[in-house]
């Protein structure tokens, strides 16, 4: 198959509630969706996200450098994942150059499954046939009230693990916050904390004792993503496993986390890394370090990804991230009775309500969708 078009849409869809940490305060994510079109009119779909700022400049990437480049080659996503990184590895190792490969690299494992007649995971190599979801939330700006509410939903959901975040001013808030999960979910059930790269070793290591009694699964993000040695530092420092990797974007900076033990958990984000190709080389070298896969977001396609890895651990299901929850599928995929179960259908089986979605689409200058 030989790739004929490449058209790129950029959606700023709304939260049902805003989010809250301490580093962001989130009302909508904006959605870079790219349908990859053949010579022969198939048609796959990928995409790429952000917490609210930086869609448009993924778009232009796409636009103006990375499509140009796809027009009459062939359908190979590791190939051609290799090929644009090295090609634009100029504009940036990681960051906004992975985040639009994503949208690339997705479309073209879409496509590949559905020429195959496959779904993604059978395509990829099935090694499972669902994964265990947590509830998650980006929930430092609600009160014990709301707090309460929502871990009383993922409850009721049927999720047996659950995550909050941390990070108040004041320890003794962070600590009431804990003991109202810990007591909610019972002394089994593991409970994780997010601190969303909010302080310095010191403070991390101050924190995280106080925070032993509630016997946490892990830790996560206490120190800016590049210090890569003092999370080596912290660890050293506290007893509760540390999980990194939402802001880390290439298996180079892995690999370093790796090497120093600096992580107990891998939660790499499938966008940010650049999509499937890349995620699945991070997986094998986290697993080359007995390493579990606990990822970062986009349940519905991470879920997929983890059915077919062997280190997979558990899937995050972001209270109000998901596309279901966001409201613009066509066709359902997510989570029943805290288990992500994959489409069966041929390719991802992600297909967007691109006329649900057309309210939220953010034009270009003229008005129209790019197309290459």
């Amino acid at each position: 198959m030989k790739i004929a078009r490449v058209v790129t849409n950029t959606y700023q869809v709304p939260l049902a509630r805003p989010w809250g940490d301490t580093t962001h305060r989130i009302a909508h994510l904006e959605l870079i969706v790219t349908d990859i079109m053949t010579e022969d009119g198939s048609c796959g779909t990928g995409f790429s996200y952000t917490v609210g700022m930086g869609g448009k400049s993924i778009q232009s990437l796409l636009d103006w450098y990375i499509s140009p480049l796809l027009i009459g080659e062939t359908v190979d996503p590791r190939y051609q994942w290799h090929r644009l990184w090295h090609r634009c590895h100029d504009a940036g190792g990681g960051g906004i150059l992975t985040m639009a490969l994503a949208a690339v690299d997705i479309a073209l494992w879409d496509l590949v499954a559905k020429s195959r007649n496959q779904s993604l995971v059978d395509t990829l190599g099935r090694f499972r046939q669902t994964i265990p979801v947590y509830g998650s939330g980006v929930n430092l700006n609600l009160d014990l009230t709301q707090l309460e509410s929502q871990i009383g939903r993922w409850l009721k959901a049927g999720y047996e693990a659950f995550k909050i975040k941390v990070g108040k001013p004041d320890l003794t808030e962070d600590i009431e916050r804990l003991k109202l999960a810990r007591d909610l979910i019972g002394p089994n059930r593991p409970l994780m904390v997010d601190a969303n790269q909010g302080w310095d070793v010191t403070t991390a290591a101050r924190r995280i004792r106080a925070y032993e009694d509630f016997n946490l699964l892990w830790v996560e993000e206490p120190l800016l993503s590049d210090d890569v040695e003092g999370h080596a530092r912290l660890k050293s420092l506290v007893n509760t496993p540390i999980a990194i990797g939402e802001n880390v974007y290439t298996k180079y900076q892995y690999n370093e986390y790796l090497r120093l033990g600096a992580c107990d958990f891998v939660q790499a984000d499938v966008i940010r890394v650049g999509g499937i190709t890349p995620y699945l080389e991070i997986a094998s070298l986290a697993h080359t370090w007995d390493v579990p896969l606990a990822p970062h977001f986009m349940l519905e396609i991470t879920g997929q990804v983890l059915c077919s890895v062997p280190n997979a651990f558990i899937l995050e299901d972001v209270e109000g991230g998901s596309f279901r929850e966001l409201g613009i599928l066509a066709e359902d995929v997510g989570v029943s009775k805290g288990c992500f179960t994959p489409p069966s259908q041929p390719g991802h089986g992600i297909v967007f309500d691109r006329k649900k979605m057309e309210p939220y689409l953010l034009h270009q200058p003229d008005g129209a969708a790019h197309t290459v």
